[in-house]
């Protein structure tokens, strides 16, 4: 977890297979605030005097948006001992919408670049590029297309992190997925299939090349999903995945065979009283086997969802949670099982002004070590719309950790100031 870069206000693209899944390891709408009794409805249908306009691009619509950031970091590394830095960032981001009667098609694309004042720490860059497509089919059914790539720096703080390198190296991210959704009557169903492939950098240690090539790998996944529409609201669901984890080096550097199979299996429901109440929730179990076998598997109660609760207007409540389970490049362990928790809460005090609130949890239970980090997050944004054009955004966020491994633990604070441009 990298140390208090909780961007509140800013969406962070991140890559991940289903809930339950084994991913890797390392490294969650708002209304407008009106004064009065006005029905909701109505505002709905009102514009929004300072959402960007775009630029149309013959049957597309263009946002695209310049960030410039400075802050400071009470710990750059996430890790004990960590040291205390100002920063500056930079960042864009380019989003395409289809404009159609039928069928539907976006791009985006974000890039940032931090540097450090403290001369020591090294930069972090990162790049995500992600593309998805719907084609509406006969009879209400529908076929979804995504595909994406993602490019940032292990973080040092990551039990995996390479000992020894001079600076942090990258790590590419390429994902694939299919979807096939619809339904009859009251039945519904998802078939999807997925591919995500990690390819690790080698680092560098004086010159000497530090091999990662054993930790590059291929997950090839498959979900099947089945609900019920029990009301106007609420469809209780069922879901089964399975995946199967390739490495390209069928032995790794310590002589094990990490490749291996995953399971997961869910029950929940989704809730659809909007705008009061949207979002689902569901709990299950998920297990990760290995072809190694002095490798021990990893099996979970897993549980995760996501839920927006607006009571009024101006108010805005986030509940997100997950379940993963992560694989390792310690000898000593096959790897983890991750539990995440955050609530978010949003408060439109006048129409371009809103304070937003958070507050999270992680906790990591390492196999074969015993080894538990338990990392919390807590922050306060407020964010000032000038015009449609200009956005300005304050944030202060405390990040800390527990750990059972002596010397892991740490607190930081951080602040920043955030200027957006867009179109």
């Amino acid at each position: 977890m990298r140390p208090a870069c909780i961007l509140l206000s800013t969406a962070i693209l991140v890559m991940t297979p289903p809930p339950g899944i084994a991913q890797e390891s390392g490294d969650g709408s708002l209304d407008e605030a009106v004064t009065g009794a006005v029905p909701r409805r109505t505002i709905a249908a009102e514009e929004d005097p300072y959402a960007p306009l775009g630029v149309r691009v013959g049957g597309y619509v263009l946002y695209p948006s310049l960030t410039g950031t400075v802050g400071y970091v009470g710990n750059t590394a996430g890790v004990g001992g960590g040291t205390a830095s100002g920063y500056a960032a930079v960042g864009s981001r380019f989003e395409i919408r289809s404009d159609w009667a039928e069928h539907e098609a976006t791009m985006t694309l974000d890039s940032a670049l931090r540097r450090y004042f403290d001369g020591t720490t090294a930069d972090d860059p990162t790049l995500a590029l992600d593309a998805t497509g719907r084609l509406d089919l006969d009879d209400g059914w529908s076929a979804g297309f995504r595909g994406g790539y993602a490019y940032q720096t292990q973080a040092i703080s990551d039990p995996d992190f390479p000992a020894g390198v001079d600076r942090p190296p990258g790590v590419h991210a390429l994902s694939a997925s299919a979807s096939l959704t619809g339904g009859n009557g009251p039945a519904t169903a998802i078939l999807e299939g997925s591919l995500l492939r990690t390819i690790y950098e080698d680092g560098s240690s004086g010159g000497i090349a530090v091999d990662q090539g054993d930790r590059t790998n291929t997950v090839v996944a498959a979900r099947l999903r089945l609900g019920y529409e029990a009301g106007a609201a609420l469809t209780p669901f069922v879901a089964g995945e399975v995946s199967r984890r390739q490495y390209d080096q069928t032995v790794d550097n310590d002589g094990l065979l990490r490749s291996g199979y995953g399971y997961a299996a869910r029950a929940g429901i989704t809730v659809d009283r909007g705008p009061i109440l949207t979002g689902e929730a569901a709990v299950g179990y998920a297990r990760a086997t290995f072809d190694d076998p002095v490798l021990a598997s990893l099996a979970s109660f897993i549980a995760d969802g996501s839920l927006t609760w607006s009571p009024s207007v101006l108010t805005t409540v986030s509940l997100n949670g997950a379940t993963t389970i992560n694989p390792s490049a310690d000898p000593a362990s096959s790897g983890s099982v991750v539990f995440d928790a955050s609530v978010e809460a949003e408060y439109a005090w006048r129409r371009n002004l809103t304070f937003e609130a958070s507050a999270g949890v992680r906790r990591e239970r390492f196999q074969g070590t015993g080894q538990i980090d338990t990392g919390y997050e807590a922050g306060l944004s407020a964010t000032w719309k000038a015009n449609r054009w200009v956005y300005l955004t304050g944030a202060y966020a405390r990040g800390w950790l527990v750990s059972t491994e002596a010397g892991r633990g740490y607190r930081s604070d951080s602040v920043r100031v955030e200027l957006t441009a867009q179109r």
